[in-house]
């Protein structure tokens, strides 16, 4: 289980920013208000010029650690069906790439690709190619289920893609954030994080909102909490989204008081914490 657990682990780490870039980009950048040294109409065209290059390259960087990620997860279902003595052999690879489980990992390679494509040809504000970039990046949230528990279950899928795409939306756009915001001054960075608001407020909902549906479906009588190993991993993730929603509390409280945000970096530790547990409670037999 350990190494498709850490194999997962971070695929959905690449995930977060993958998905949070082109957000950030589409999203978080066209509701920044001009400055004072801006001069009408091209306020908002101005701080996007700015920041564009560097978001740009978050978002090329994750969908291309997406690729590497989901090679190392080809390398693991391979260990998990021949054994990791056999598991970097060519017939074991080519075996599960002509699988069924193969052929659902060739749909999360295609969004990936696509969406490596799509960052390489952002920039110089092409705004299509943002949108192209922000749709394979969701395309990959609903491949991603294919390879998972819920591969089965149109309506469990739709339960998993929801998630992803909620919490990327909001962890991983804030990953992209706290990646450019050093390069800026600090009112735009409070600006930024102010404009960020309402998309993390709306991610967090999405997220929050699928994660109690599978946890539901999952988990099944509300003493399979404390009773099974799948609910007691459940209720640490559930601890960590809580310590993650708390600092996002507090730091939308400072940037709606005109303060820069102080907690940003906590919230991607517990951010941290969610992706590893998440991994592990994949790979936990469900109640």
């Amino acid at each position: 289980m350990a190494p498709e657990a850490a194999t997962k682990a971070i695929l959905y780490a690449a995930l977060l920013p993958t998905v949070g870039a082109s957000a950030a980009f589409l999203f978080v950048i066209a509701r920044l208000k001009p400055r004072a040294t801006d001069h009408p109409p091209r306020a908002t065209n101005s701080r996007a010029t700015e920041l564009e290059p560097s978001i740009r390259r978050v978002g090329l960087t994750a969908a291309l650690c997406v690729i590497v990620a989901l090679a190392l997860r080809l390398w693991a279902q391979a260990g998990a069906v021949f054994g990791l003595a056999n598991s970097f052999s060519f017939e074991s690879l080519h075996t599960v790439l002509i699988s069924r489980w193969g052929l659902r990992w060739h749909w999360q390679l295609l969004a990936a690709v696509a969406c490596a494509i799509a960052y390489a040809c952002a920039g110089g504000g092409r705004r299509v190619a943002w949108i192209l970039a922000a749709a394979s990046a969701l395309a990959l949230c609903v491949a991603l289920p294919l390879t998972g528990h819920a591969a089965a279950d149109p309506w469990r899928m739709t339960v998993h893609a929801t998630h992803l795409a909620g919490g990327s939306l909001w962890l991983g756009t804030l990953m992209t954030l706290a990646i450019v915001a050093p390069s800026i001054d600090a009112d735009s960075r409070v600006a930024l994080f102010h404009a960020f608001s309402p998309l993390a407020l709306a991610g967090a909902g999405i997220a929050a909102g699928a994660g109690a549906t599978a946890a539901i479906m999952y988990v099944g009588a509300f003493g399979n909490l404390w009773l099974t190993q799948y609910g007691r991993t459940l209720i640490v993730k559930l601890a960590f989204v809580g310590g993650a929603a708390s600092c996002g509390y507090v730091n939308w409280r400072r940037v709606r008081s005109g303060q820069a945000p102080t907690r940003a970096t906590v919230e991607l530790i517990f951010a941290t914490a969610i992706i590893i547990v998440t991994a592990v409670l994949t790979e936990l037999e469900h109640p």
